[in-house]
């Protein structure tokens, strides 16, 4: 170990001892020499030696890192689809590492520092702003890394997309699909309408056009109107027909651009209508009795007949062919539809066999339902007369005595039907006074715990005349496709039902139980219950031929597990999460700002803000 020389008392005033260099060894001299500082030559901190001399905090105020870096940038999106140009348009959601990316790239001036950290500053959502906090690094004098956060703003422009202006400019669709039904109502479009919203099957279409009788679907490519089309193939009973349209050419090179148009003609049936079918098809089918009931439209038209529970089905094949053959005199208008259901009440059930009948091809689907004999009165004559019906009906695992169901009053009047086919009704003893179809869920829709989506179209007024008319027959079609619903488990199935809270928390759900559902709410009171008793002749009568079990659970009831949550993502009127609290309160303002001091003078300074 060096020895300190001593100190000459003789030395001359003013004149300073020569410079000796301090060695450490080892130990603790080591650790006194590591922890000497000096003074910053702004401030007069101590600091430990480096080479600026100077501080973290006057380091960083002297010296800008984030100078020629924007913070006030642009950037644009679409107002039709929501998507941003990257350059080219790409989805991306609100606060989402995508458009984290996008923004970043805006930003000039970042190749000459280091990214540490980006994070998304709340904004309002009608600001048209986006904030976001980025954290940098870089060196400065003397091998000294600073680091350093600042906040870059975004302002949002609208800016409209290529797709999107082609829906705005005549010419620009290449193919169309056109889908019409020959009916008097849109109960069918309703069903479709959903399929599409479930399956996203219309996610290319440029535009959606929606006609009394029809809808049509512009596309910008020809192979995307022929998926849509085997789509529709897929769950609805159609005919299609292809035609194109030269609009240029170019001999030169061969060159040729055409139109396309796909004519897409759904059967102009629906689900609870009454048909007649002819006679080459009754005999396809088994023989079956000519009056049937549509009881599904799927790809299949699926029949039952009211008063056998014989089952059948045919498909768009069979239906062209015996819409164009001449000897089977082609299909006739529904007998009836619904505009023409009537309300009647369930006086009494009892089960029945259903007559065996050689050459039925549908016997194995009579397990689905329930043959009965029922007796029914109008609603409307409920205290007025002691008019009553007895018919039988495929409802009877269903119907209990004080129900409420829908039918067709045929005593009343056949509705459009010929001579030639009453006759061969009658024939075969198949002319009821009363055909029920189906039985009834729910009330008024306002009273409904559960709603559909809507798609978006551009409703296309044909003349101003009757306008107010459509809008109510369009009204009564869509409470009618609901109460189809309602009433049609295998239906709901296939698309998507929501949750609708709000009336949900306000105790309008009561007809939606786990274990299934009854008819409306109070028509089980004790007073239709007794003059259903009362009435009720078969009732009371031996051979075990009673009703249908009072306790049996409802299988076409609508269910609390069979909707889905989350219809509105983004409420206005909902409470603040934690994160908008914070914001609110003014903590986003408040930084702790901590210094790091290095222990070499090879070590850098750090500046840290970070929010607490």
């Amino acid at each position: 170990m060096d020895v300190l020389p001593p100190v000459d008392d003789e030395m001359e005033e003013g004149v300073a001892p020569p410079h000796v260099p301090f060695t450490f060894a080892s130990g603790d001299d080591a650790t006194a020499a590591q922890a000497a500082t000096v003074l910053c030559c702004n401030c007069g901190t101590a600091i430990a030696p480096n080479s600026s001399s100077m501080c973290a905090q006057c380091l960083s105020s002297k010296v800008d890192i984030t100078e020629g870096i924007s913070t006030q940038l642009t950037v644009h999106r679409c107002r039709g689809c929501e998507r941003w140009l990257k350059p080219g348009w790409i989805d991306a959601d609100m606060e989402s590492a995508e458009l984290m990316a996008l923004c970043i790239k805006k930003v000039k001036g970042l190749q000459r520092v280091k990214l540490i950290d980006a994070q998304w500053i709340w904004t309002e959502p009608h600001s048209m702003r986006l904030k976001v906090k980025l954290t940098i690094q870089k060196e400065v004098v003397g091998h000294t890394i600073l680091q350093q956060s600042f906040v870059a703003e975004f302002v949002v422009r609208n800016r409209q997309c290529d797709e999107c202006a082609k829906q705005y400019t005549d010419g620009t669709w290449k193919s169309v699909v056109q889908v019409r039904q020959r009916a008097d109502h849109k109960r069918t479009f309703y069903y479709l309408e959903q399929l599409l919203l479930k399956h996203n099957a219309h996610a290319r279409a440029l535009s959606i056009q929606s006609f009394r009788d029809g809808m049509d679907f512009y596309f910008t490519e020809r192979n995307e109107a022929v998926r849509f089309v085997d789509f529709l193939q897929s769950v609805v009973p159609v005919r299609v027909k292809n035609t194109k349209k030269l609009i240029s050419s170019d001999n030169h090179s061969n060159l040729f651009n055409y139109k396309f148009s796909h004519l897409m003609n759904i059967v102009p049936f629906c689900k609870d209508d009454v048909v007649v079918l002819p006679r080459q098809l009754a005999r396809q089918l088994g023989d079956i009795t000519p009056l049937v009931l549509v009881e599904r439209v799927t790809s299949l038209v699926h029949l039952v007949d009211p008063l056998t529970c014989d089952r059948a089905s045919f498909d768009i094949t069979c239906f062209t062919k015996i819409s164009d053959s001449d000897k089977s005199g082609g299909w006739s208008a529904p007998v009836f539809s619904a505009p023409r259901l009537v309300e009647y009440i369930i006086l009494g059930v009892e089960a029945a066999l259903p007559p065996q009948r050689a050459g039925a091809a549908s016997q194995v689907f009579r397990s689905k339902t329930r043959l009965a004999a029922v007796e029914v009165a109008r609603a409307t004559d409920l205290g007025v007369n002691d008019i009553r019906f007895r018919t039988m009906t495929h409802l009877g695992h269903l119907l209990n005595a004080g129900d409420t169901v829908l039918g067709y009053d045929v005593a009343s009047g056949v509705g459009n039907m010929d001579d030639d086919e009453r006759a061969r009704i009658e024939k075969r003893q198949a002319l009821p006074d009363v055909v029920l179809v189906r039985k009834l869920y729910g009330a008024e829709s306002k009273k409904r715990g559960w709603r559909l989506r809507k798609l978006q179209v551009d409703v296309v007024e044909e003349d101003a005349v009757g306008r107010r008319d459509v809008h109510a027959a369009e009204e009564r079609d869509y409470e009618t496709f609901l109460q189809q619903l309602e009433g049609d488990r295998e239906m709901r199935k296939q698309i998507n039902l929501y949750s609708d809270e709000p009336a949900r928390a306000a105790g309008l759900d009561v007809d939606m139980s786990e274990g299934g559902g009854s008819g409306r709410p109070g028509q089980r009171a004790k007073g239709a219950s007794g003059l259903a008793a009362s009435a009720d002749p078969m009732g009371s009568g031996g051979g075990g031929g009673g009703g249908v079990e009072e306790e049996a659970e409802d299988e076409e009831a609508l269910r609390v597990e069979e909707l889905l949550m989350g219809l509105s993502l983004d409420d206005d009127e909902a409470a603040p999460d934690e994160e908008d609290a914070r914001f609110l309160r003014g903590d986003h303002l408040k930084f702790e700002v901590s210094v790091s001091s290095p222990r070499s003078c090879y070590a850098t300074p750090t500046v840290l803000i970070s929010r607490p």
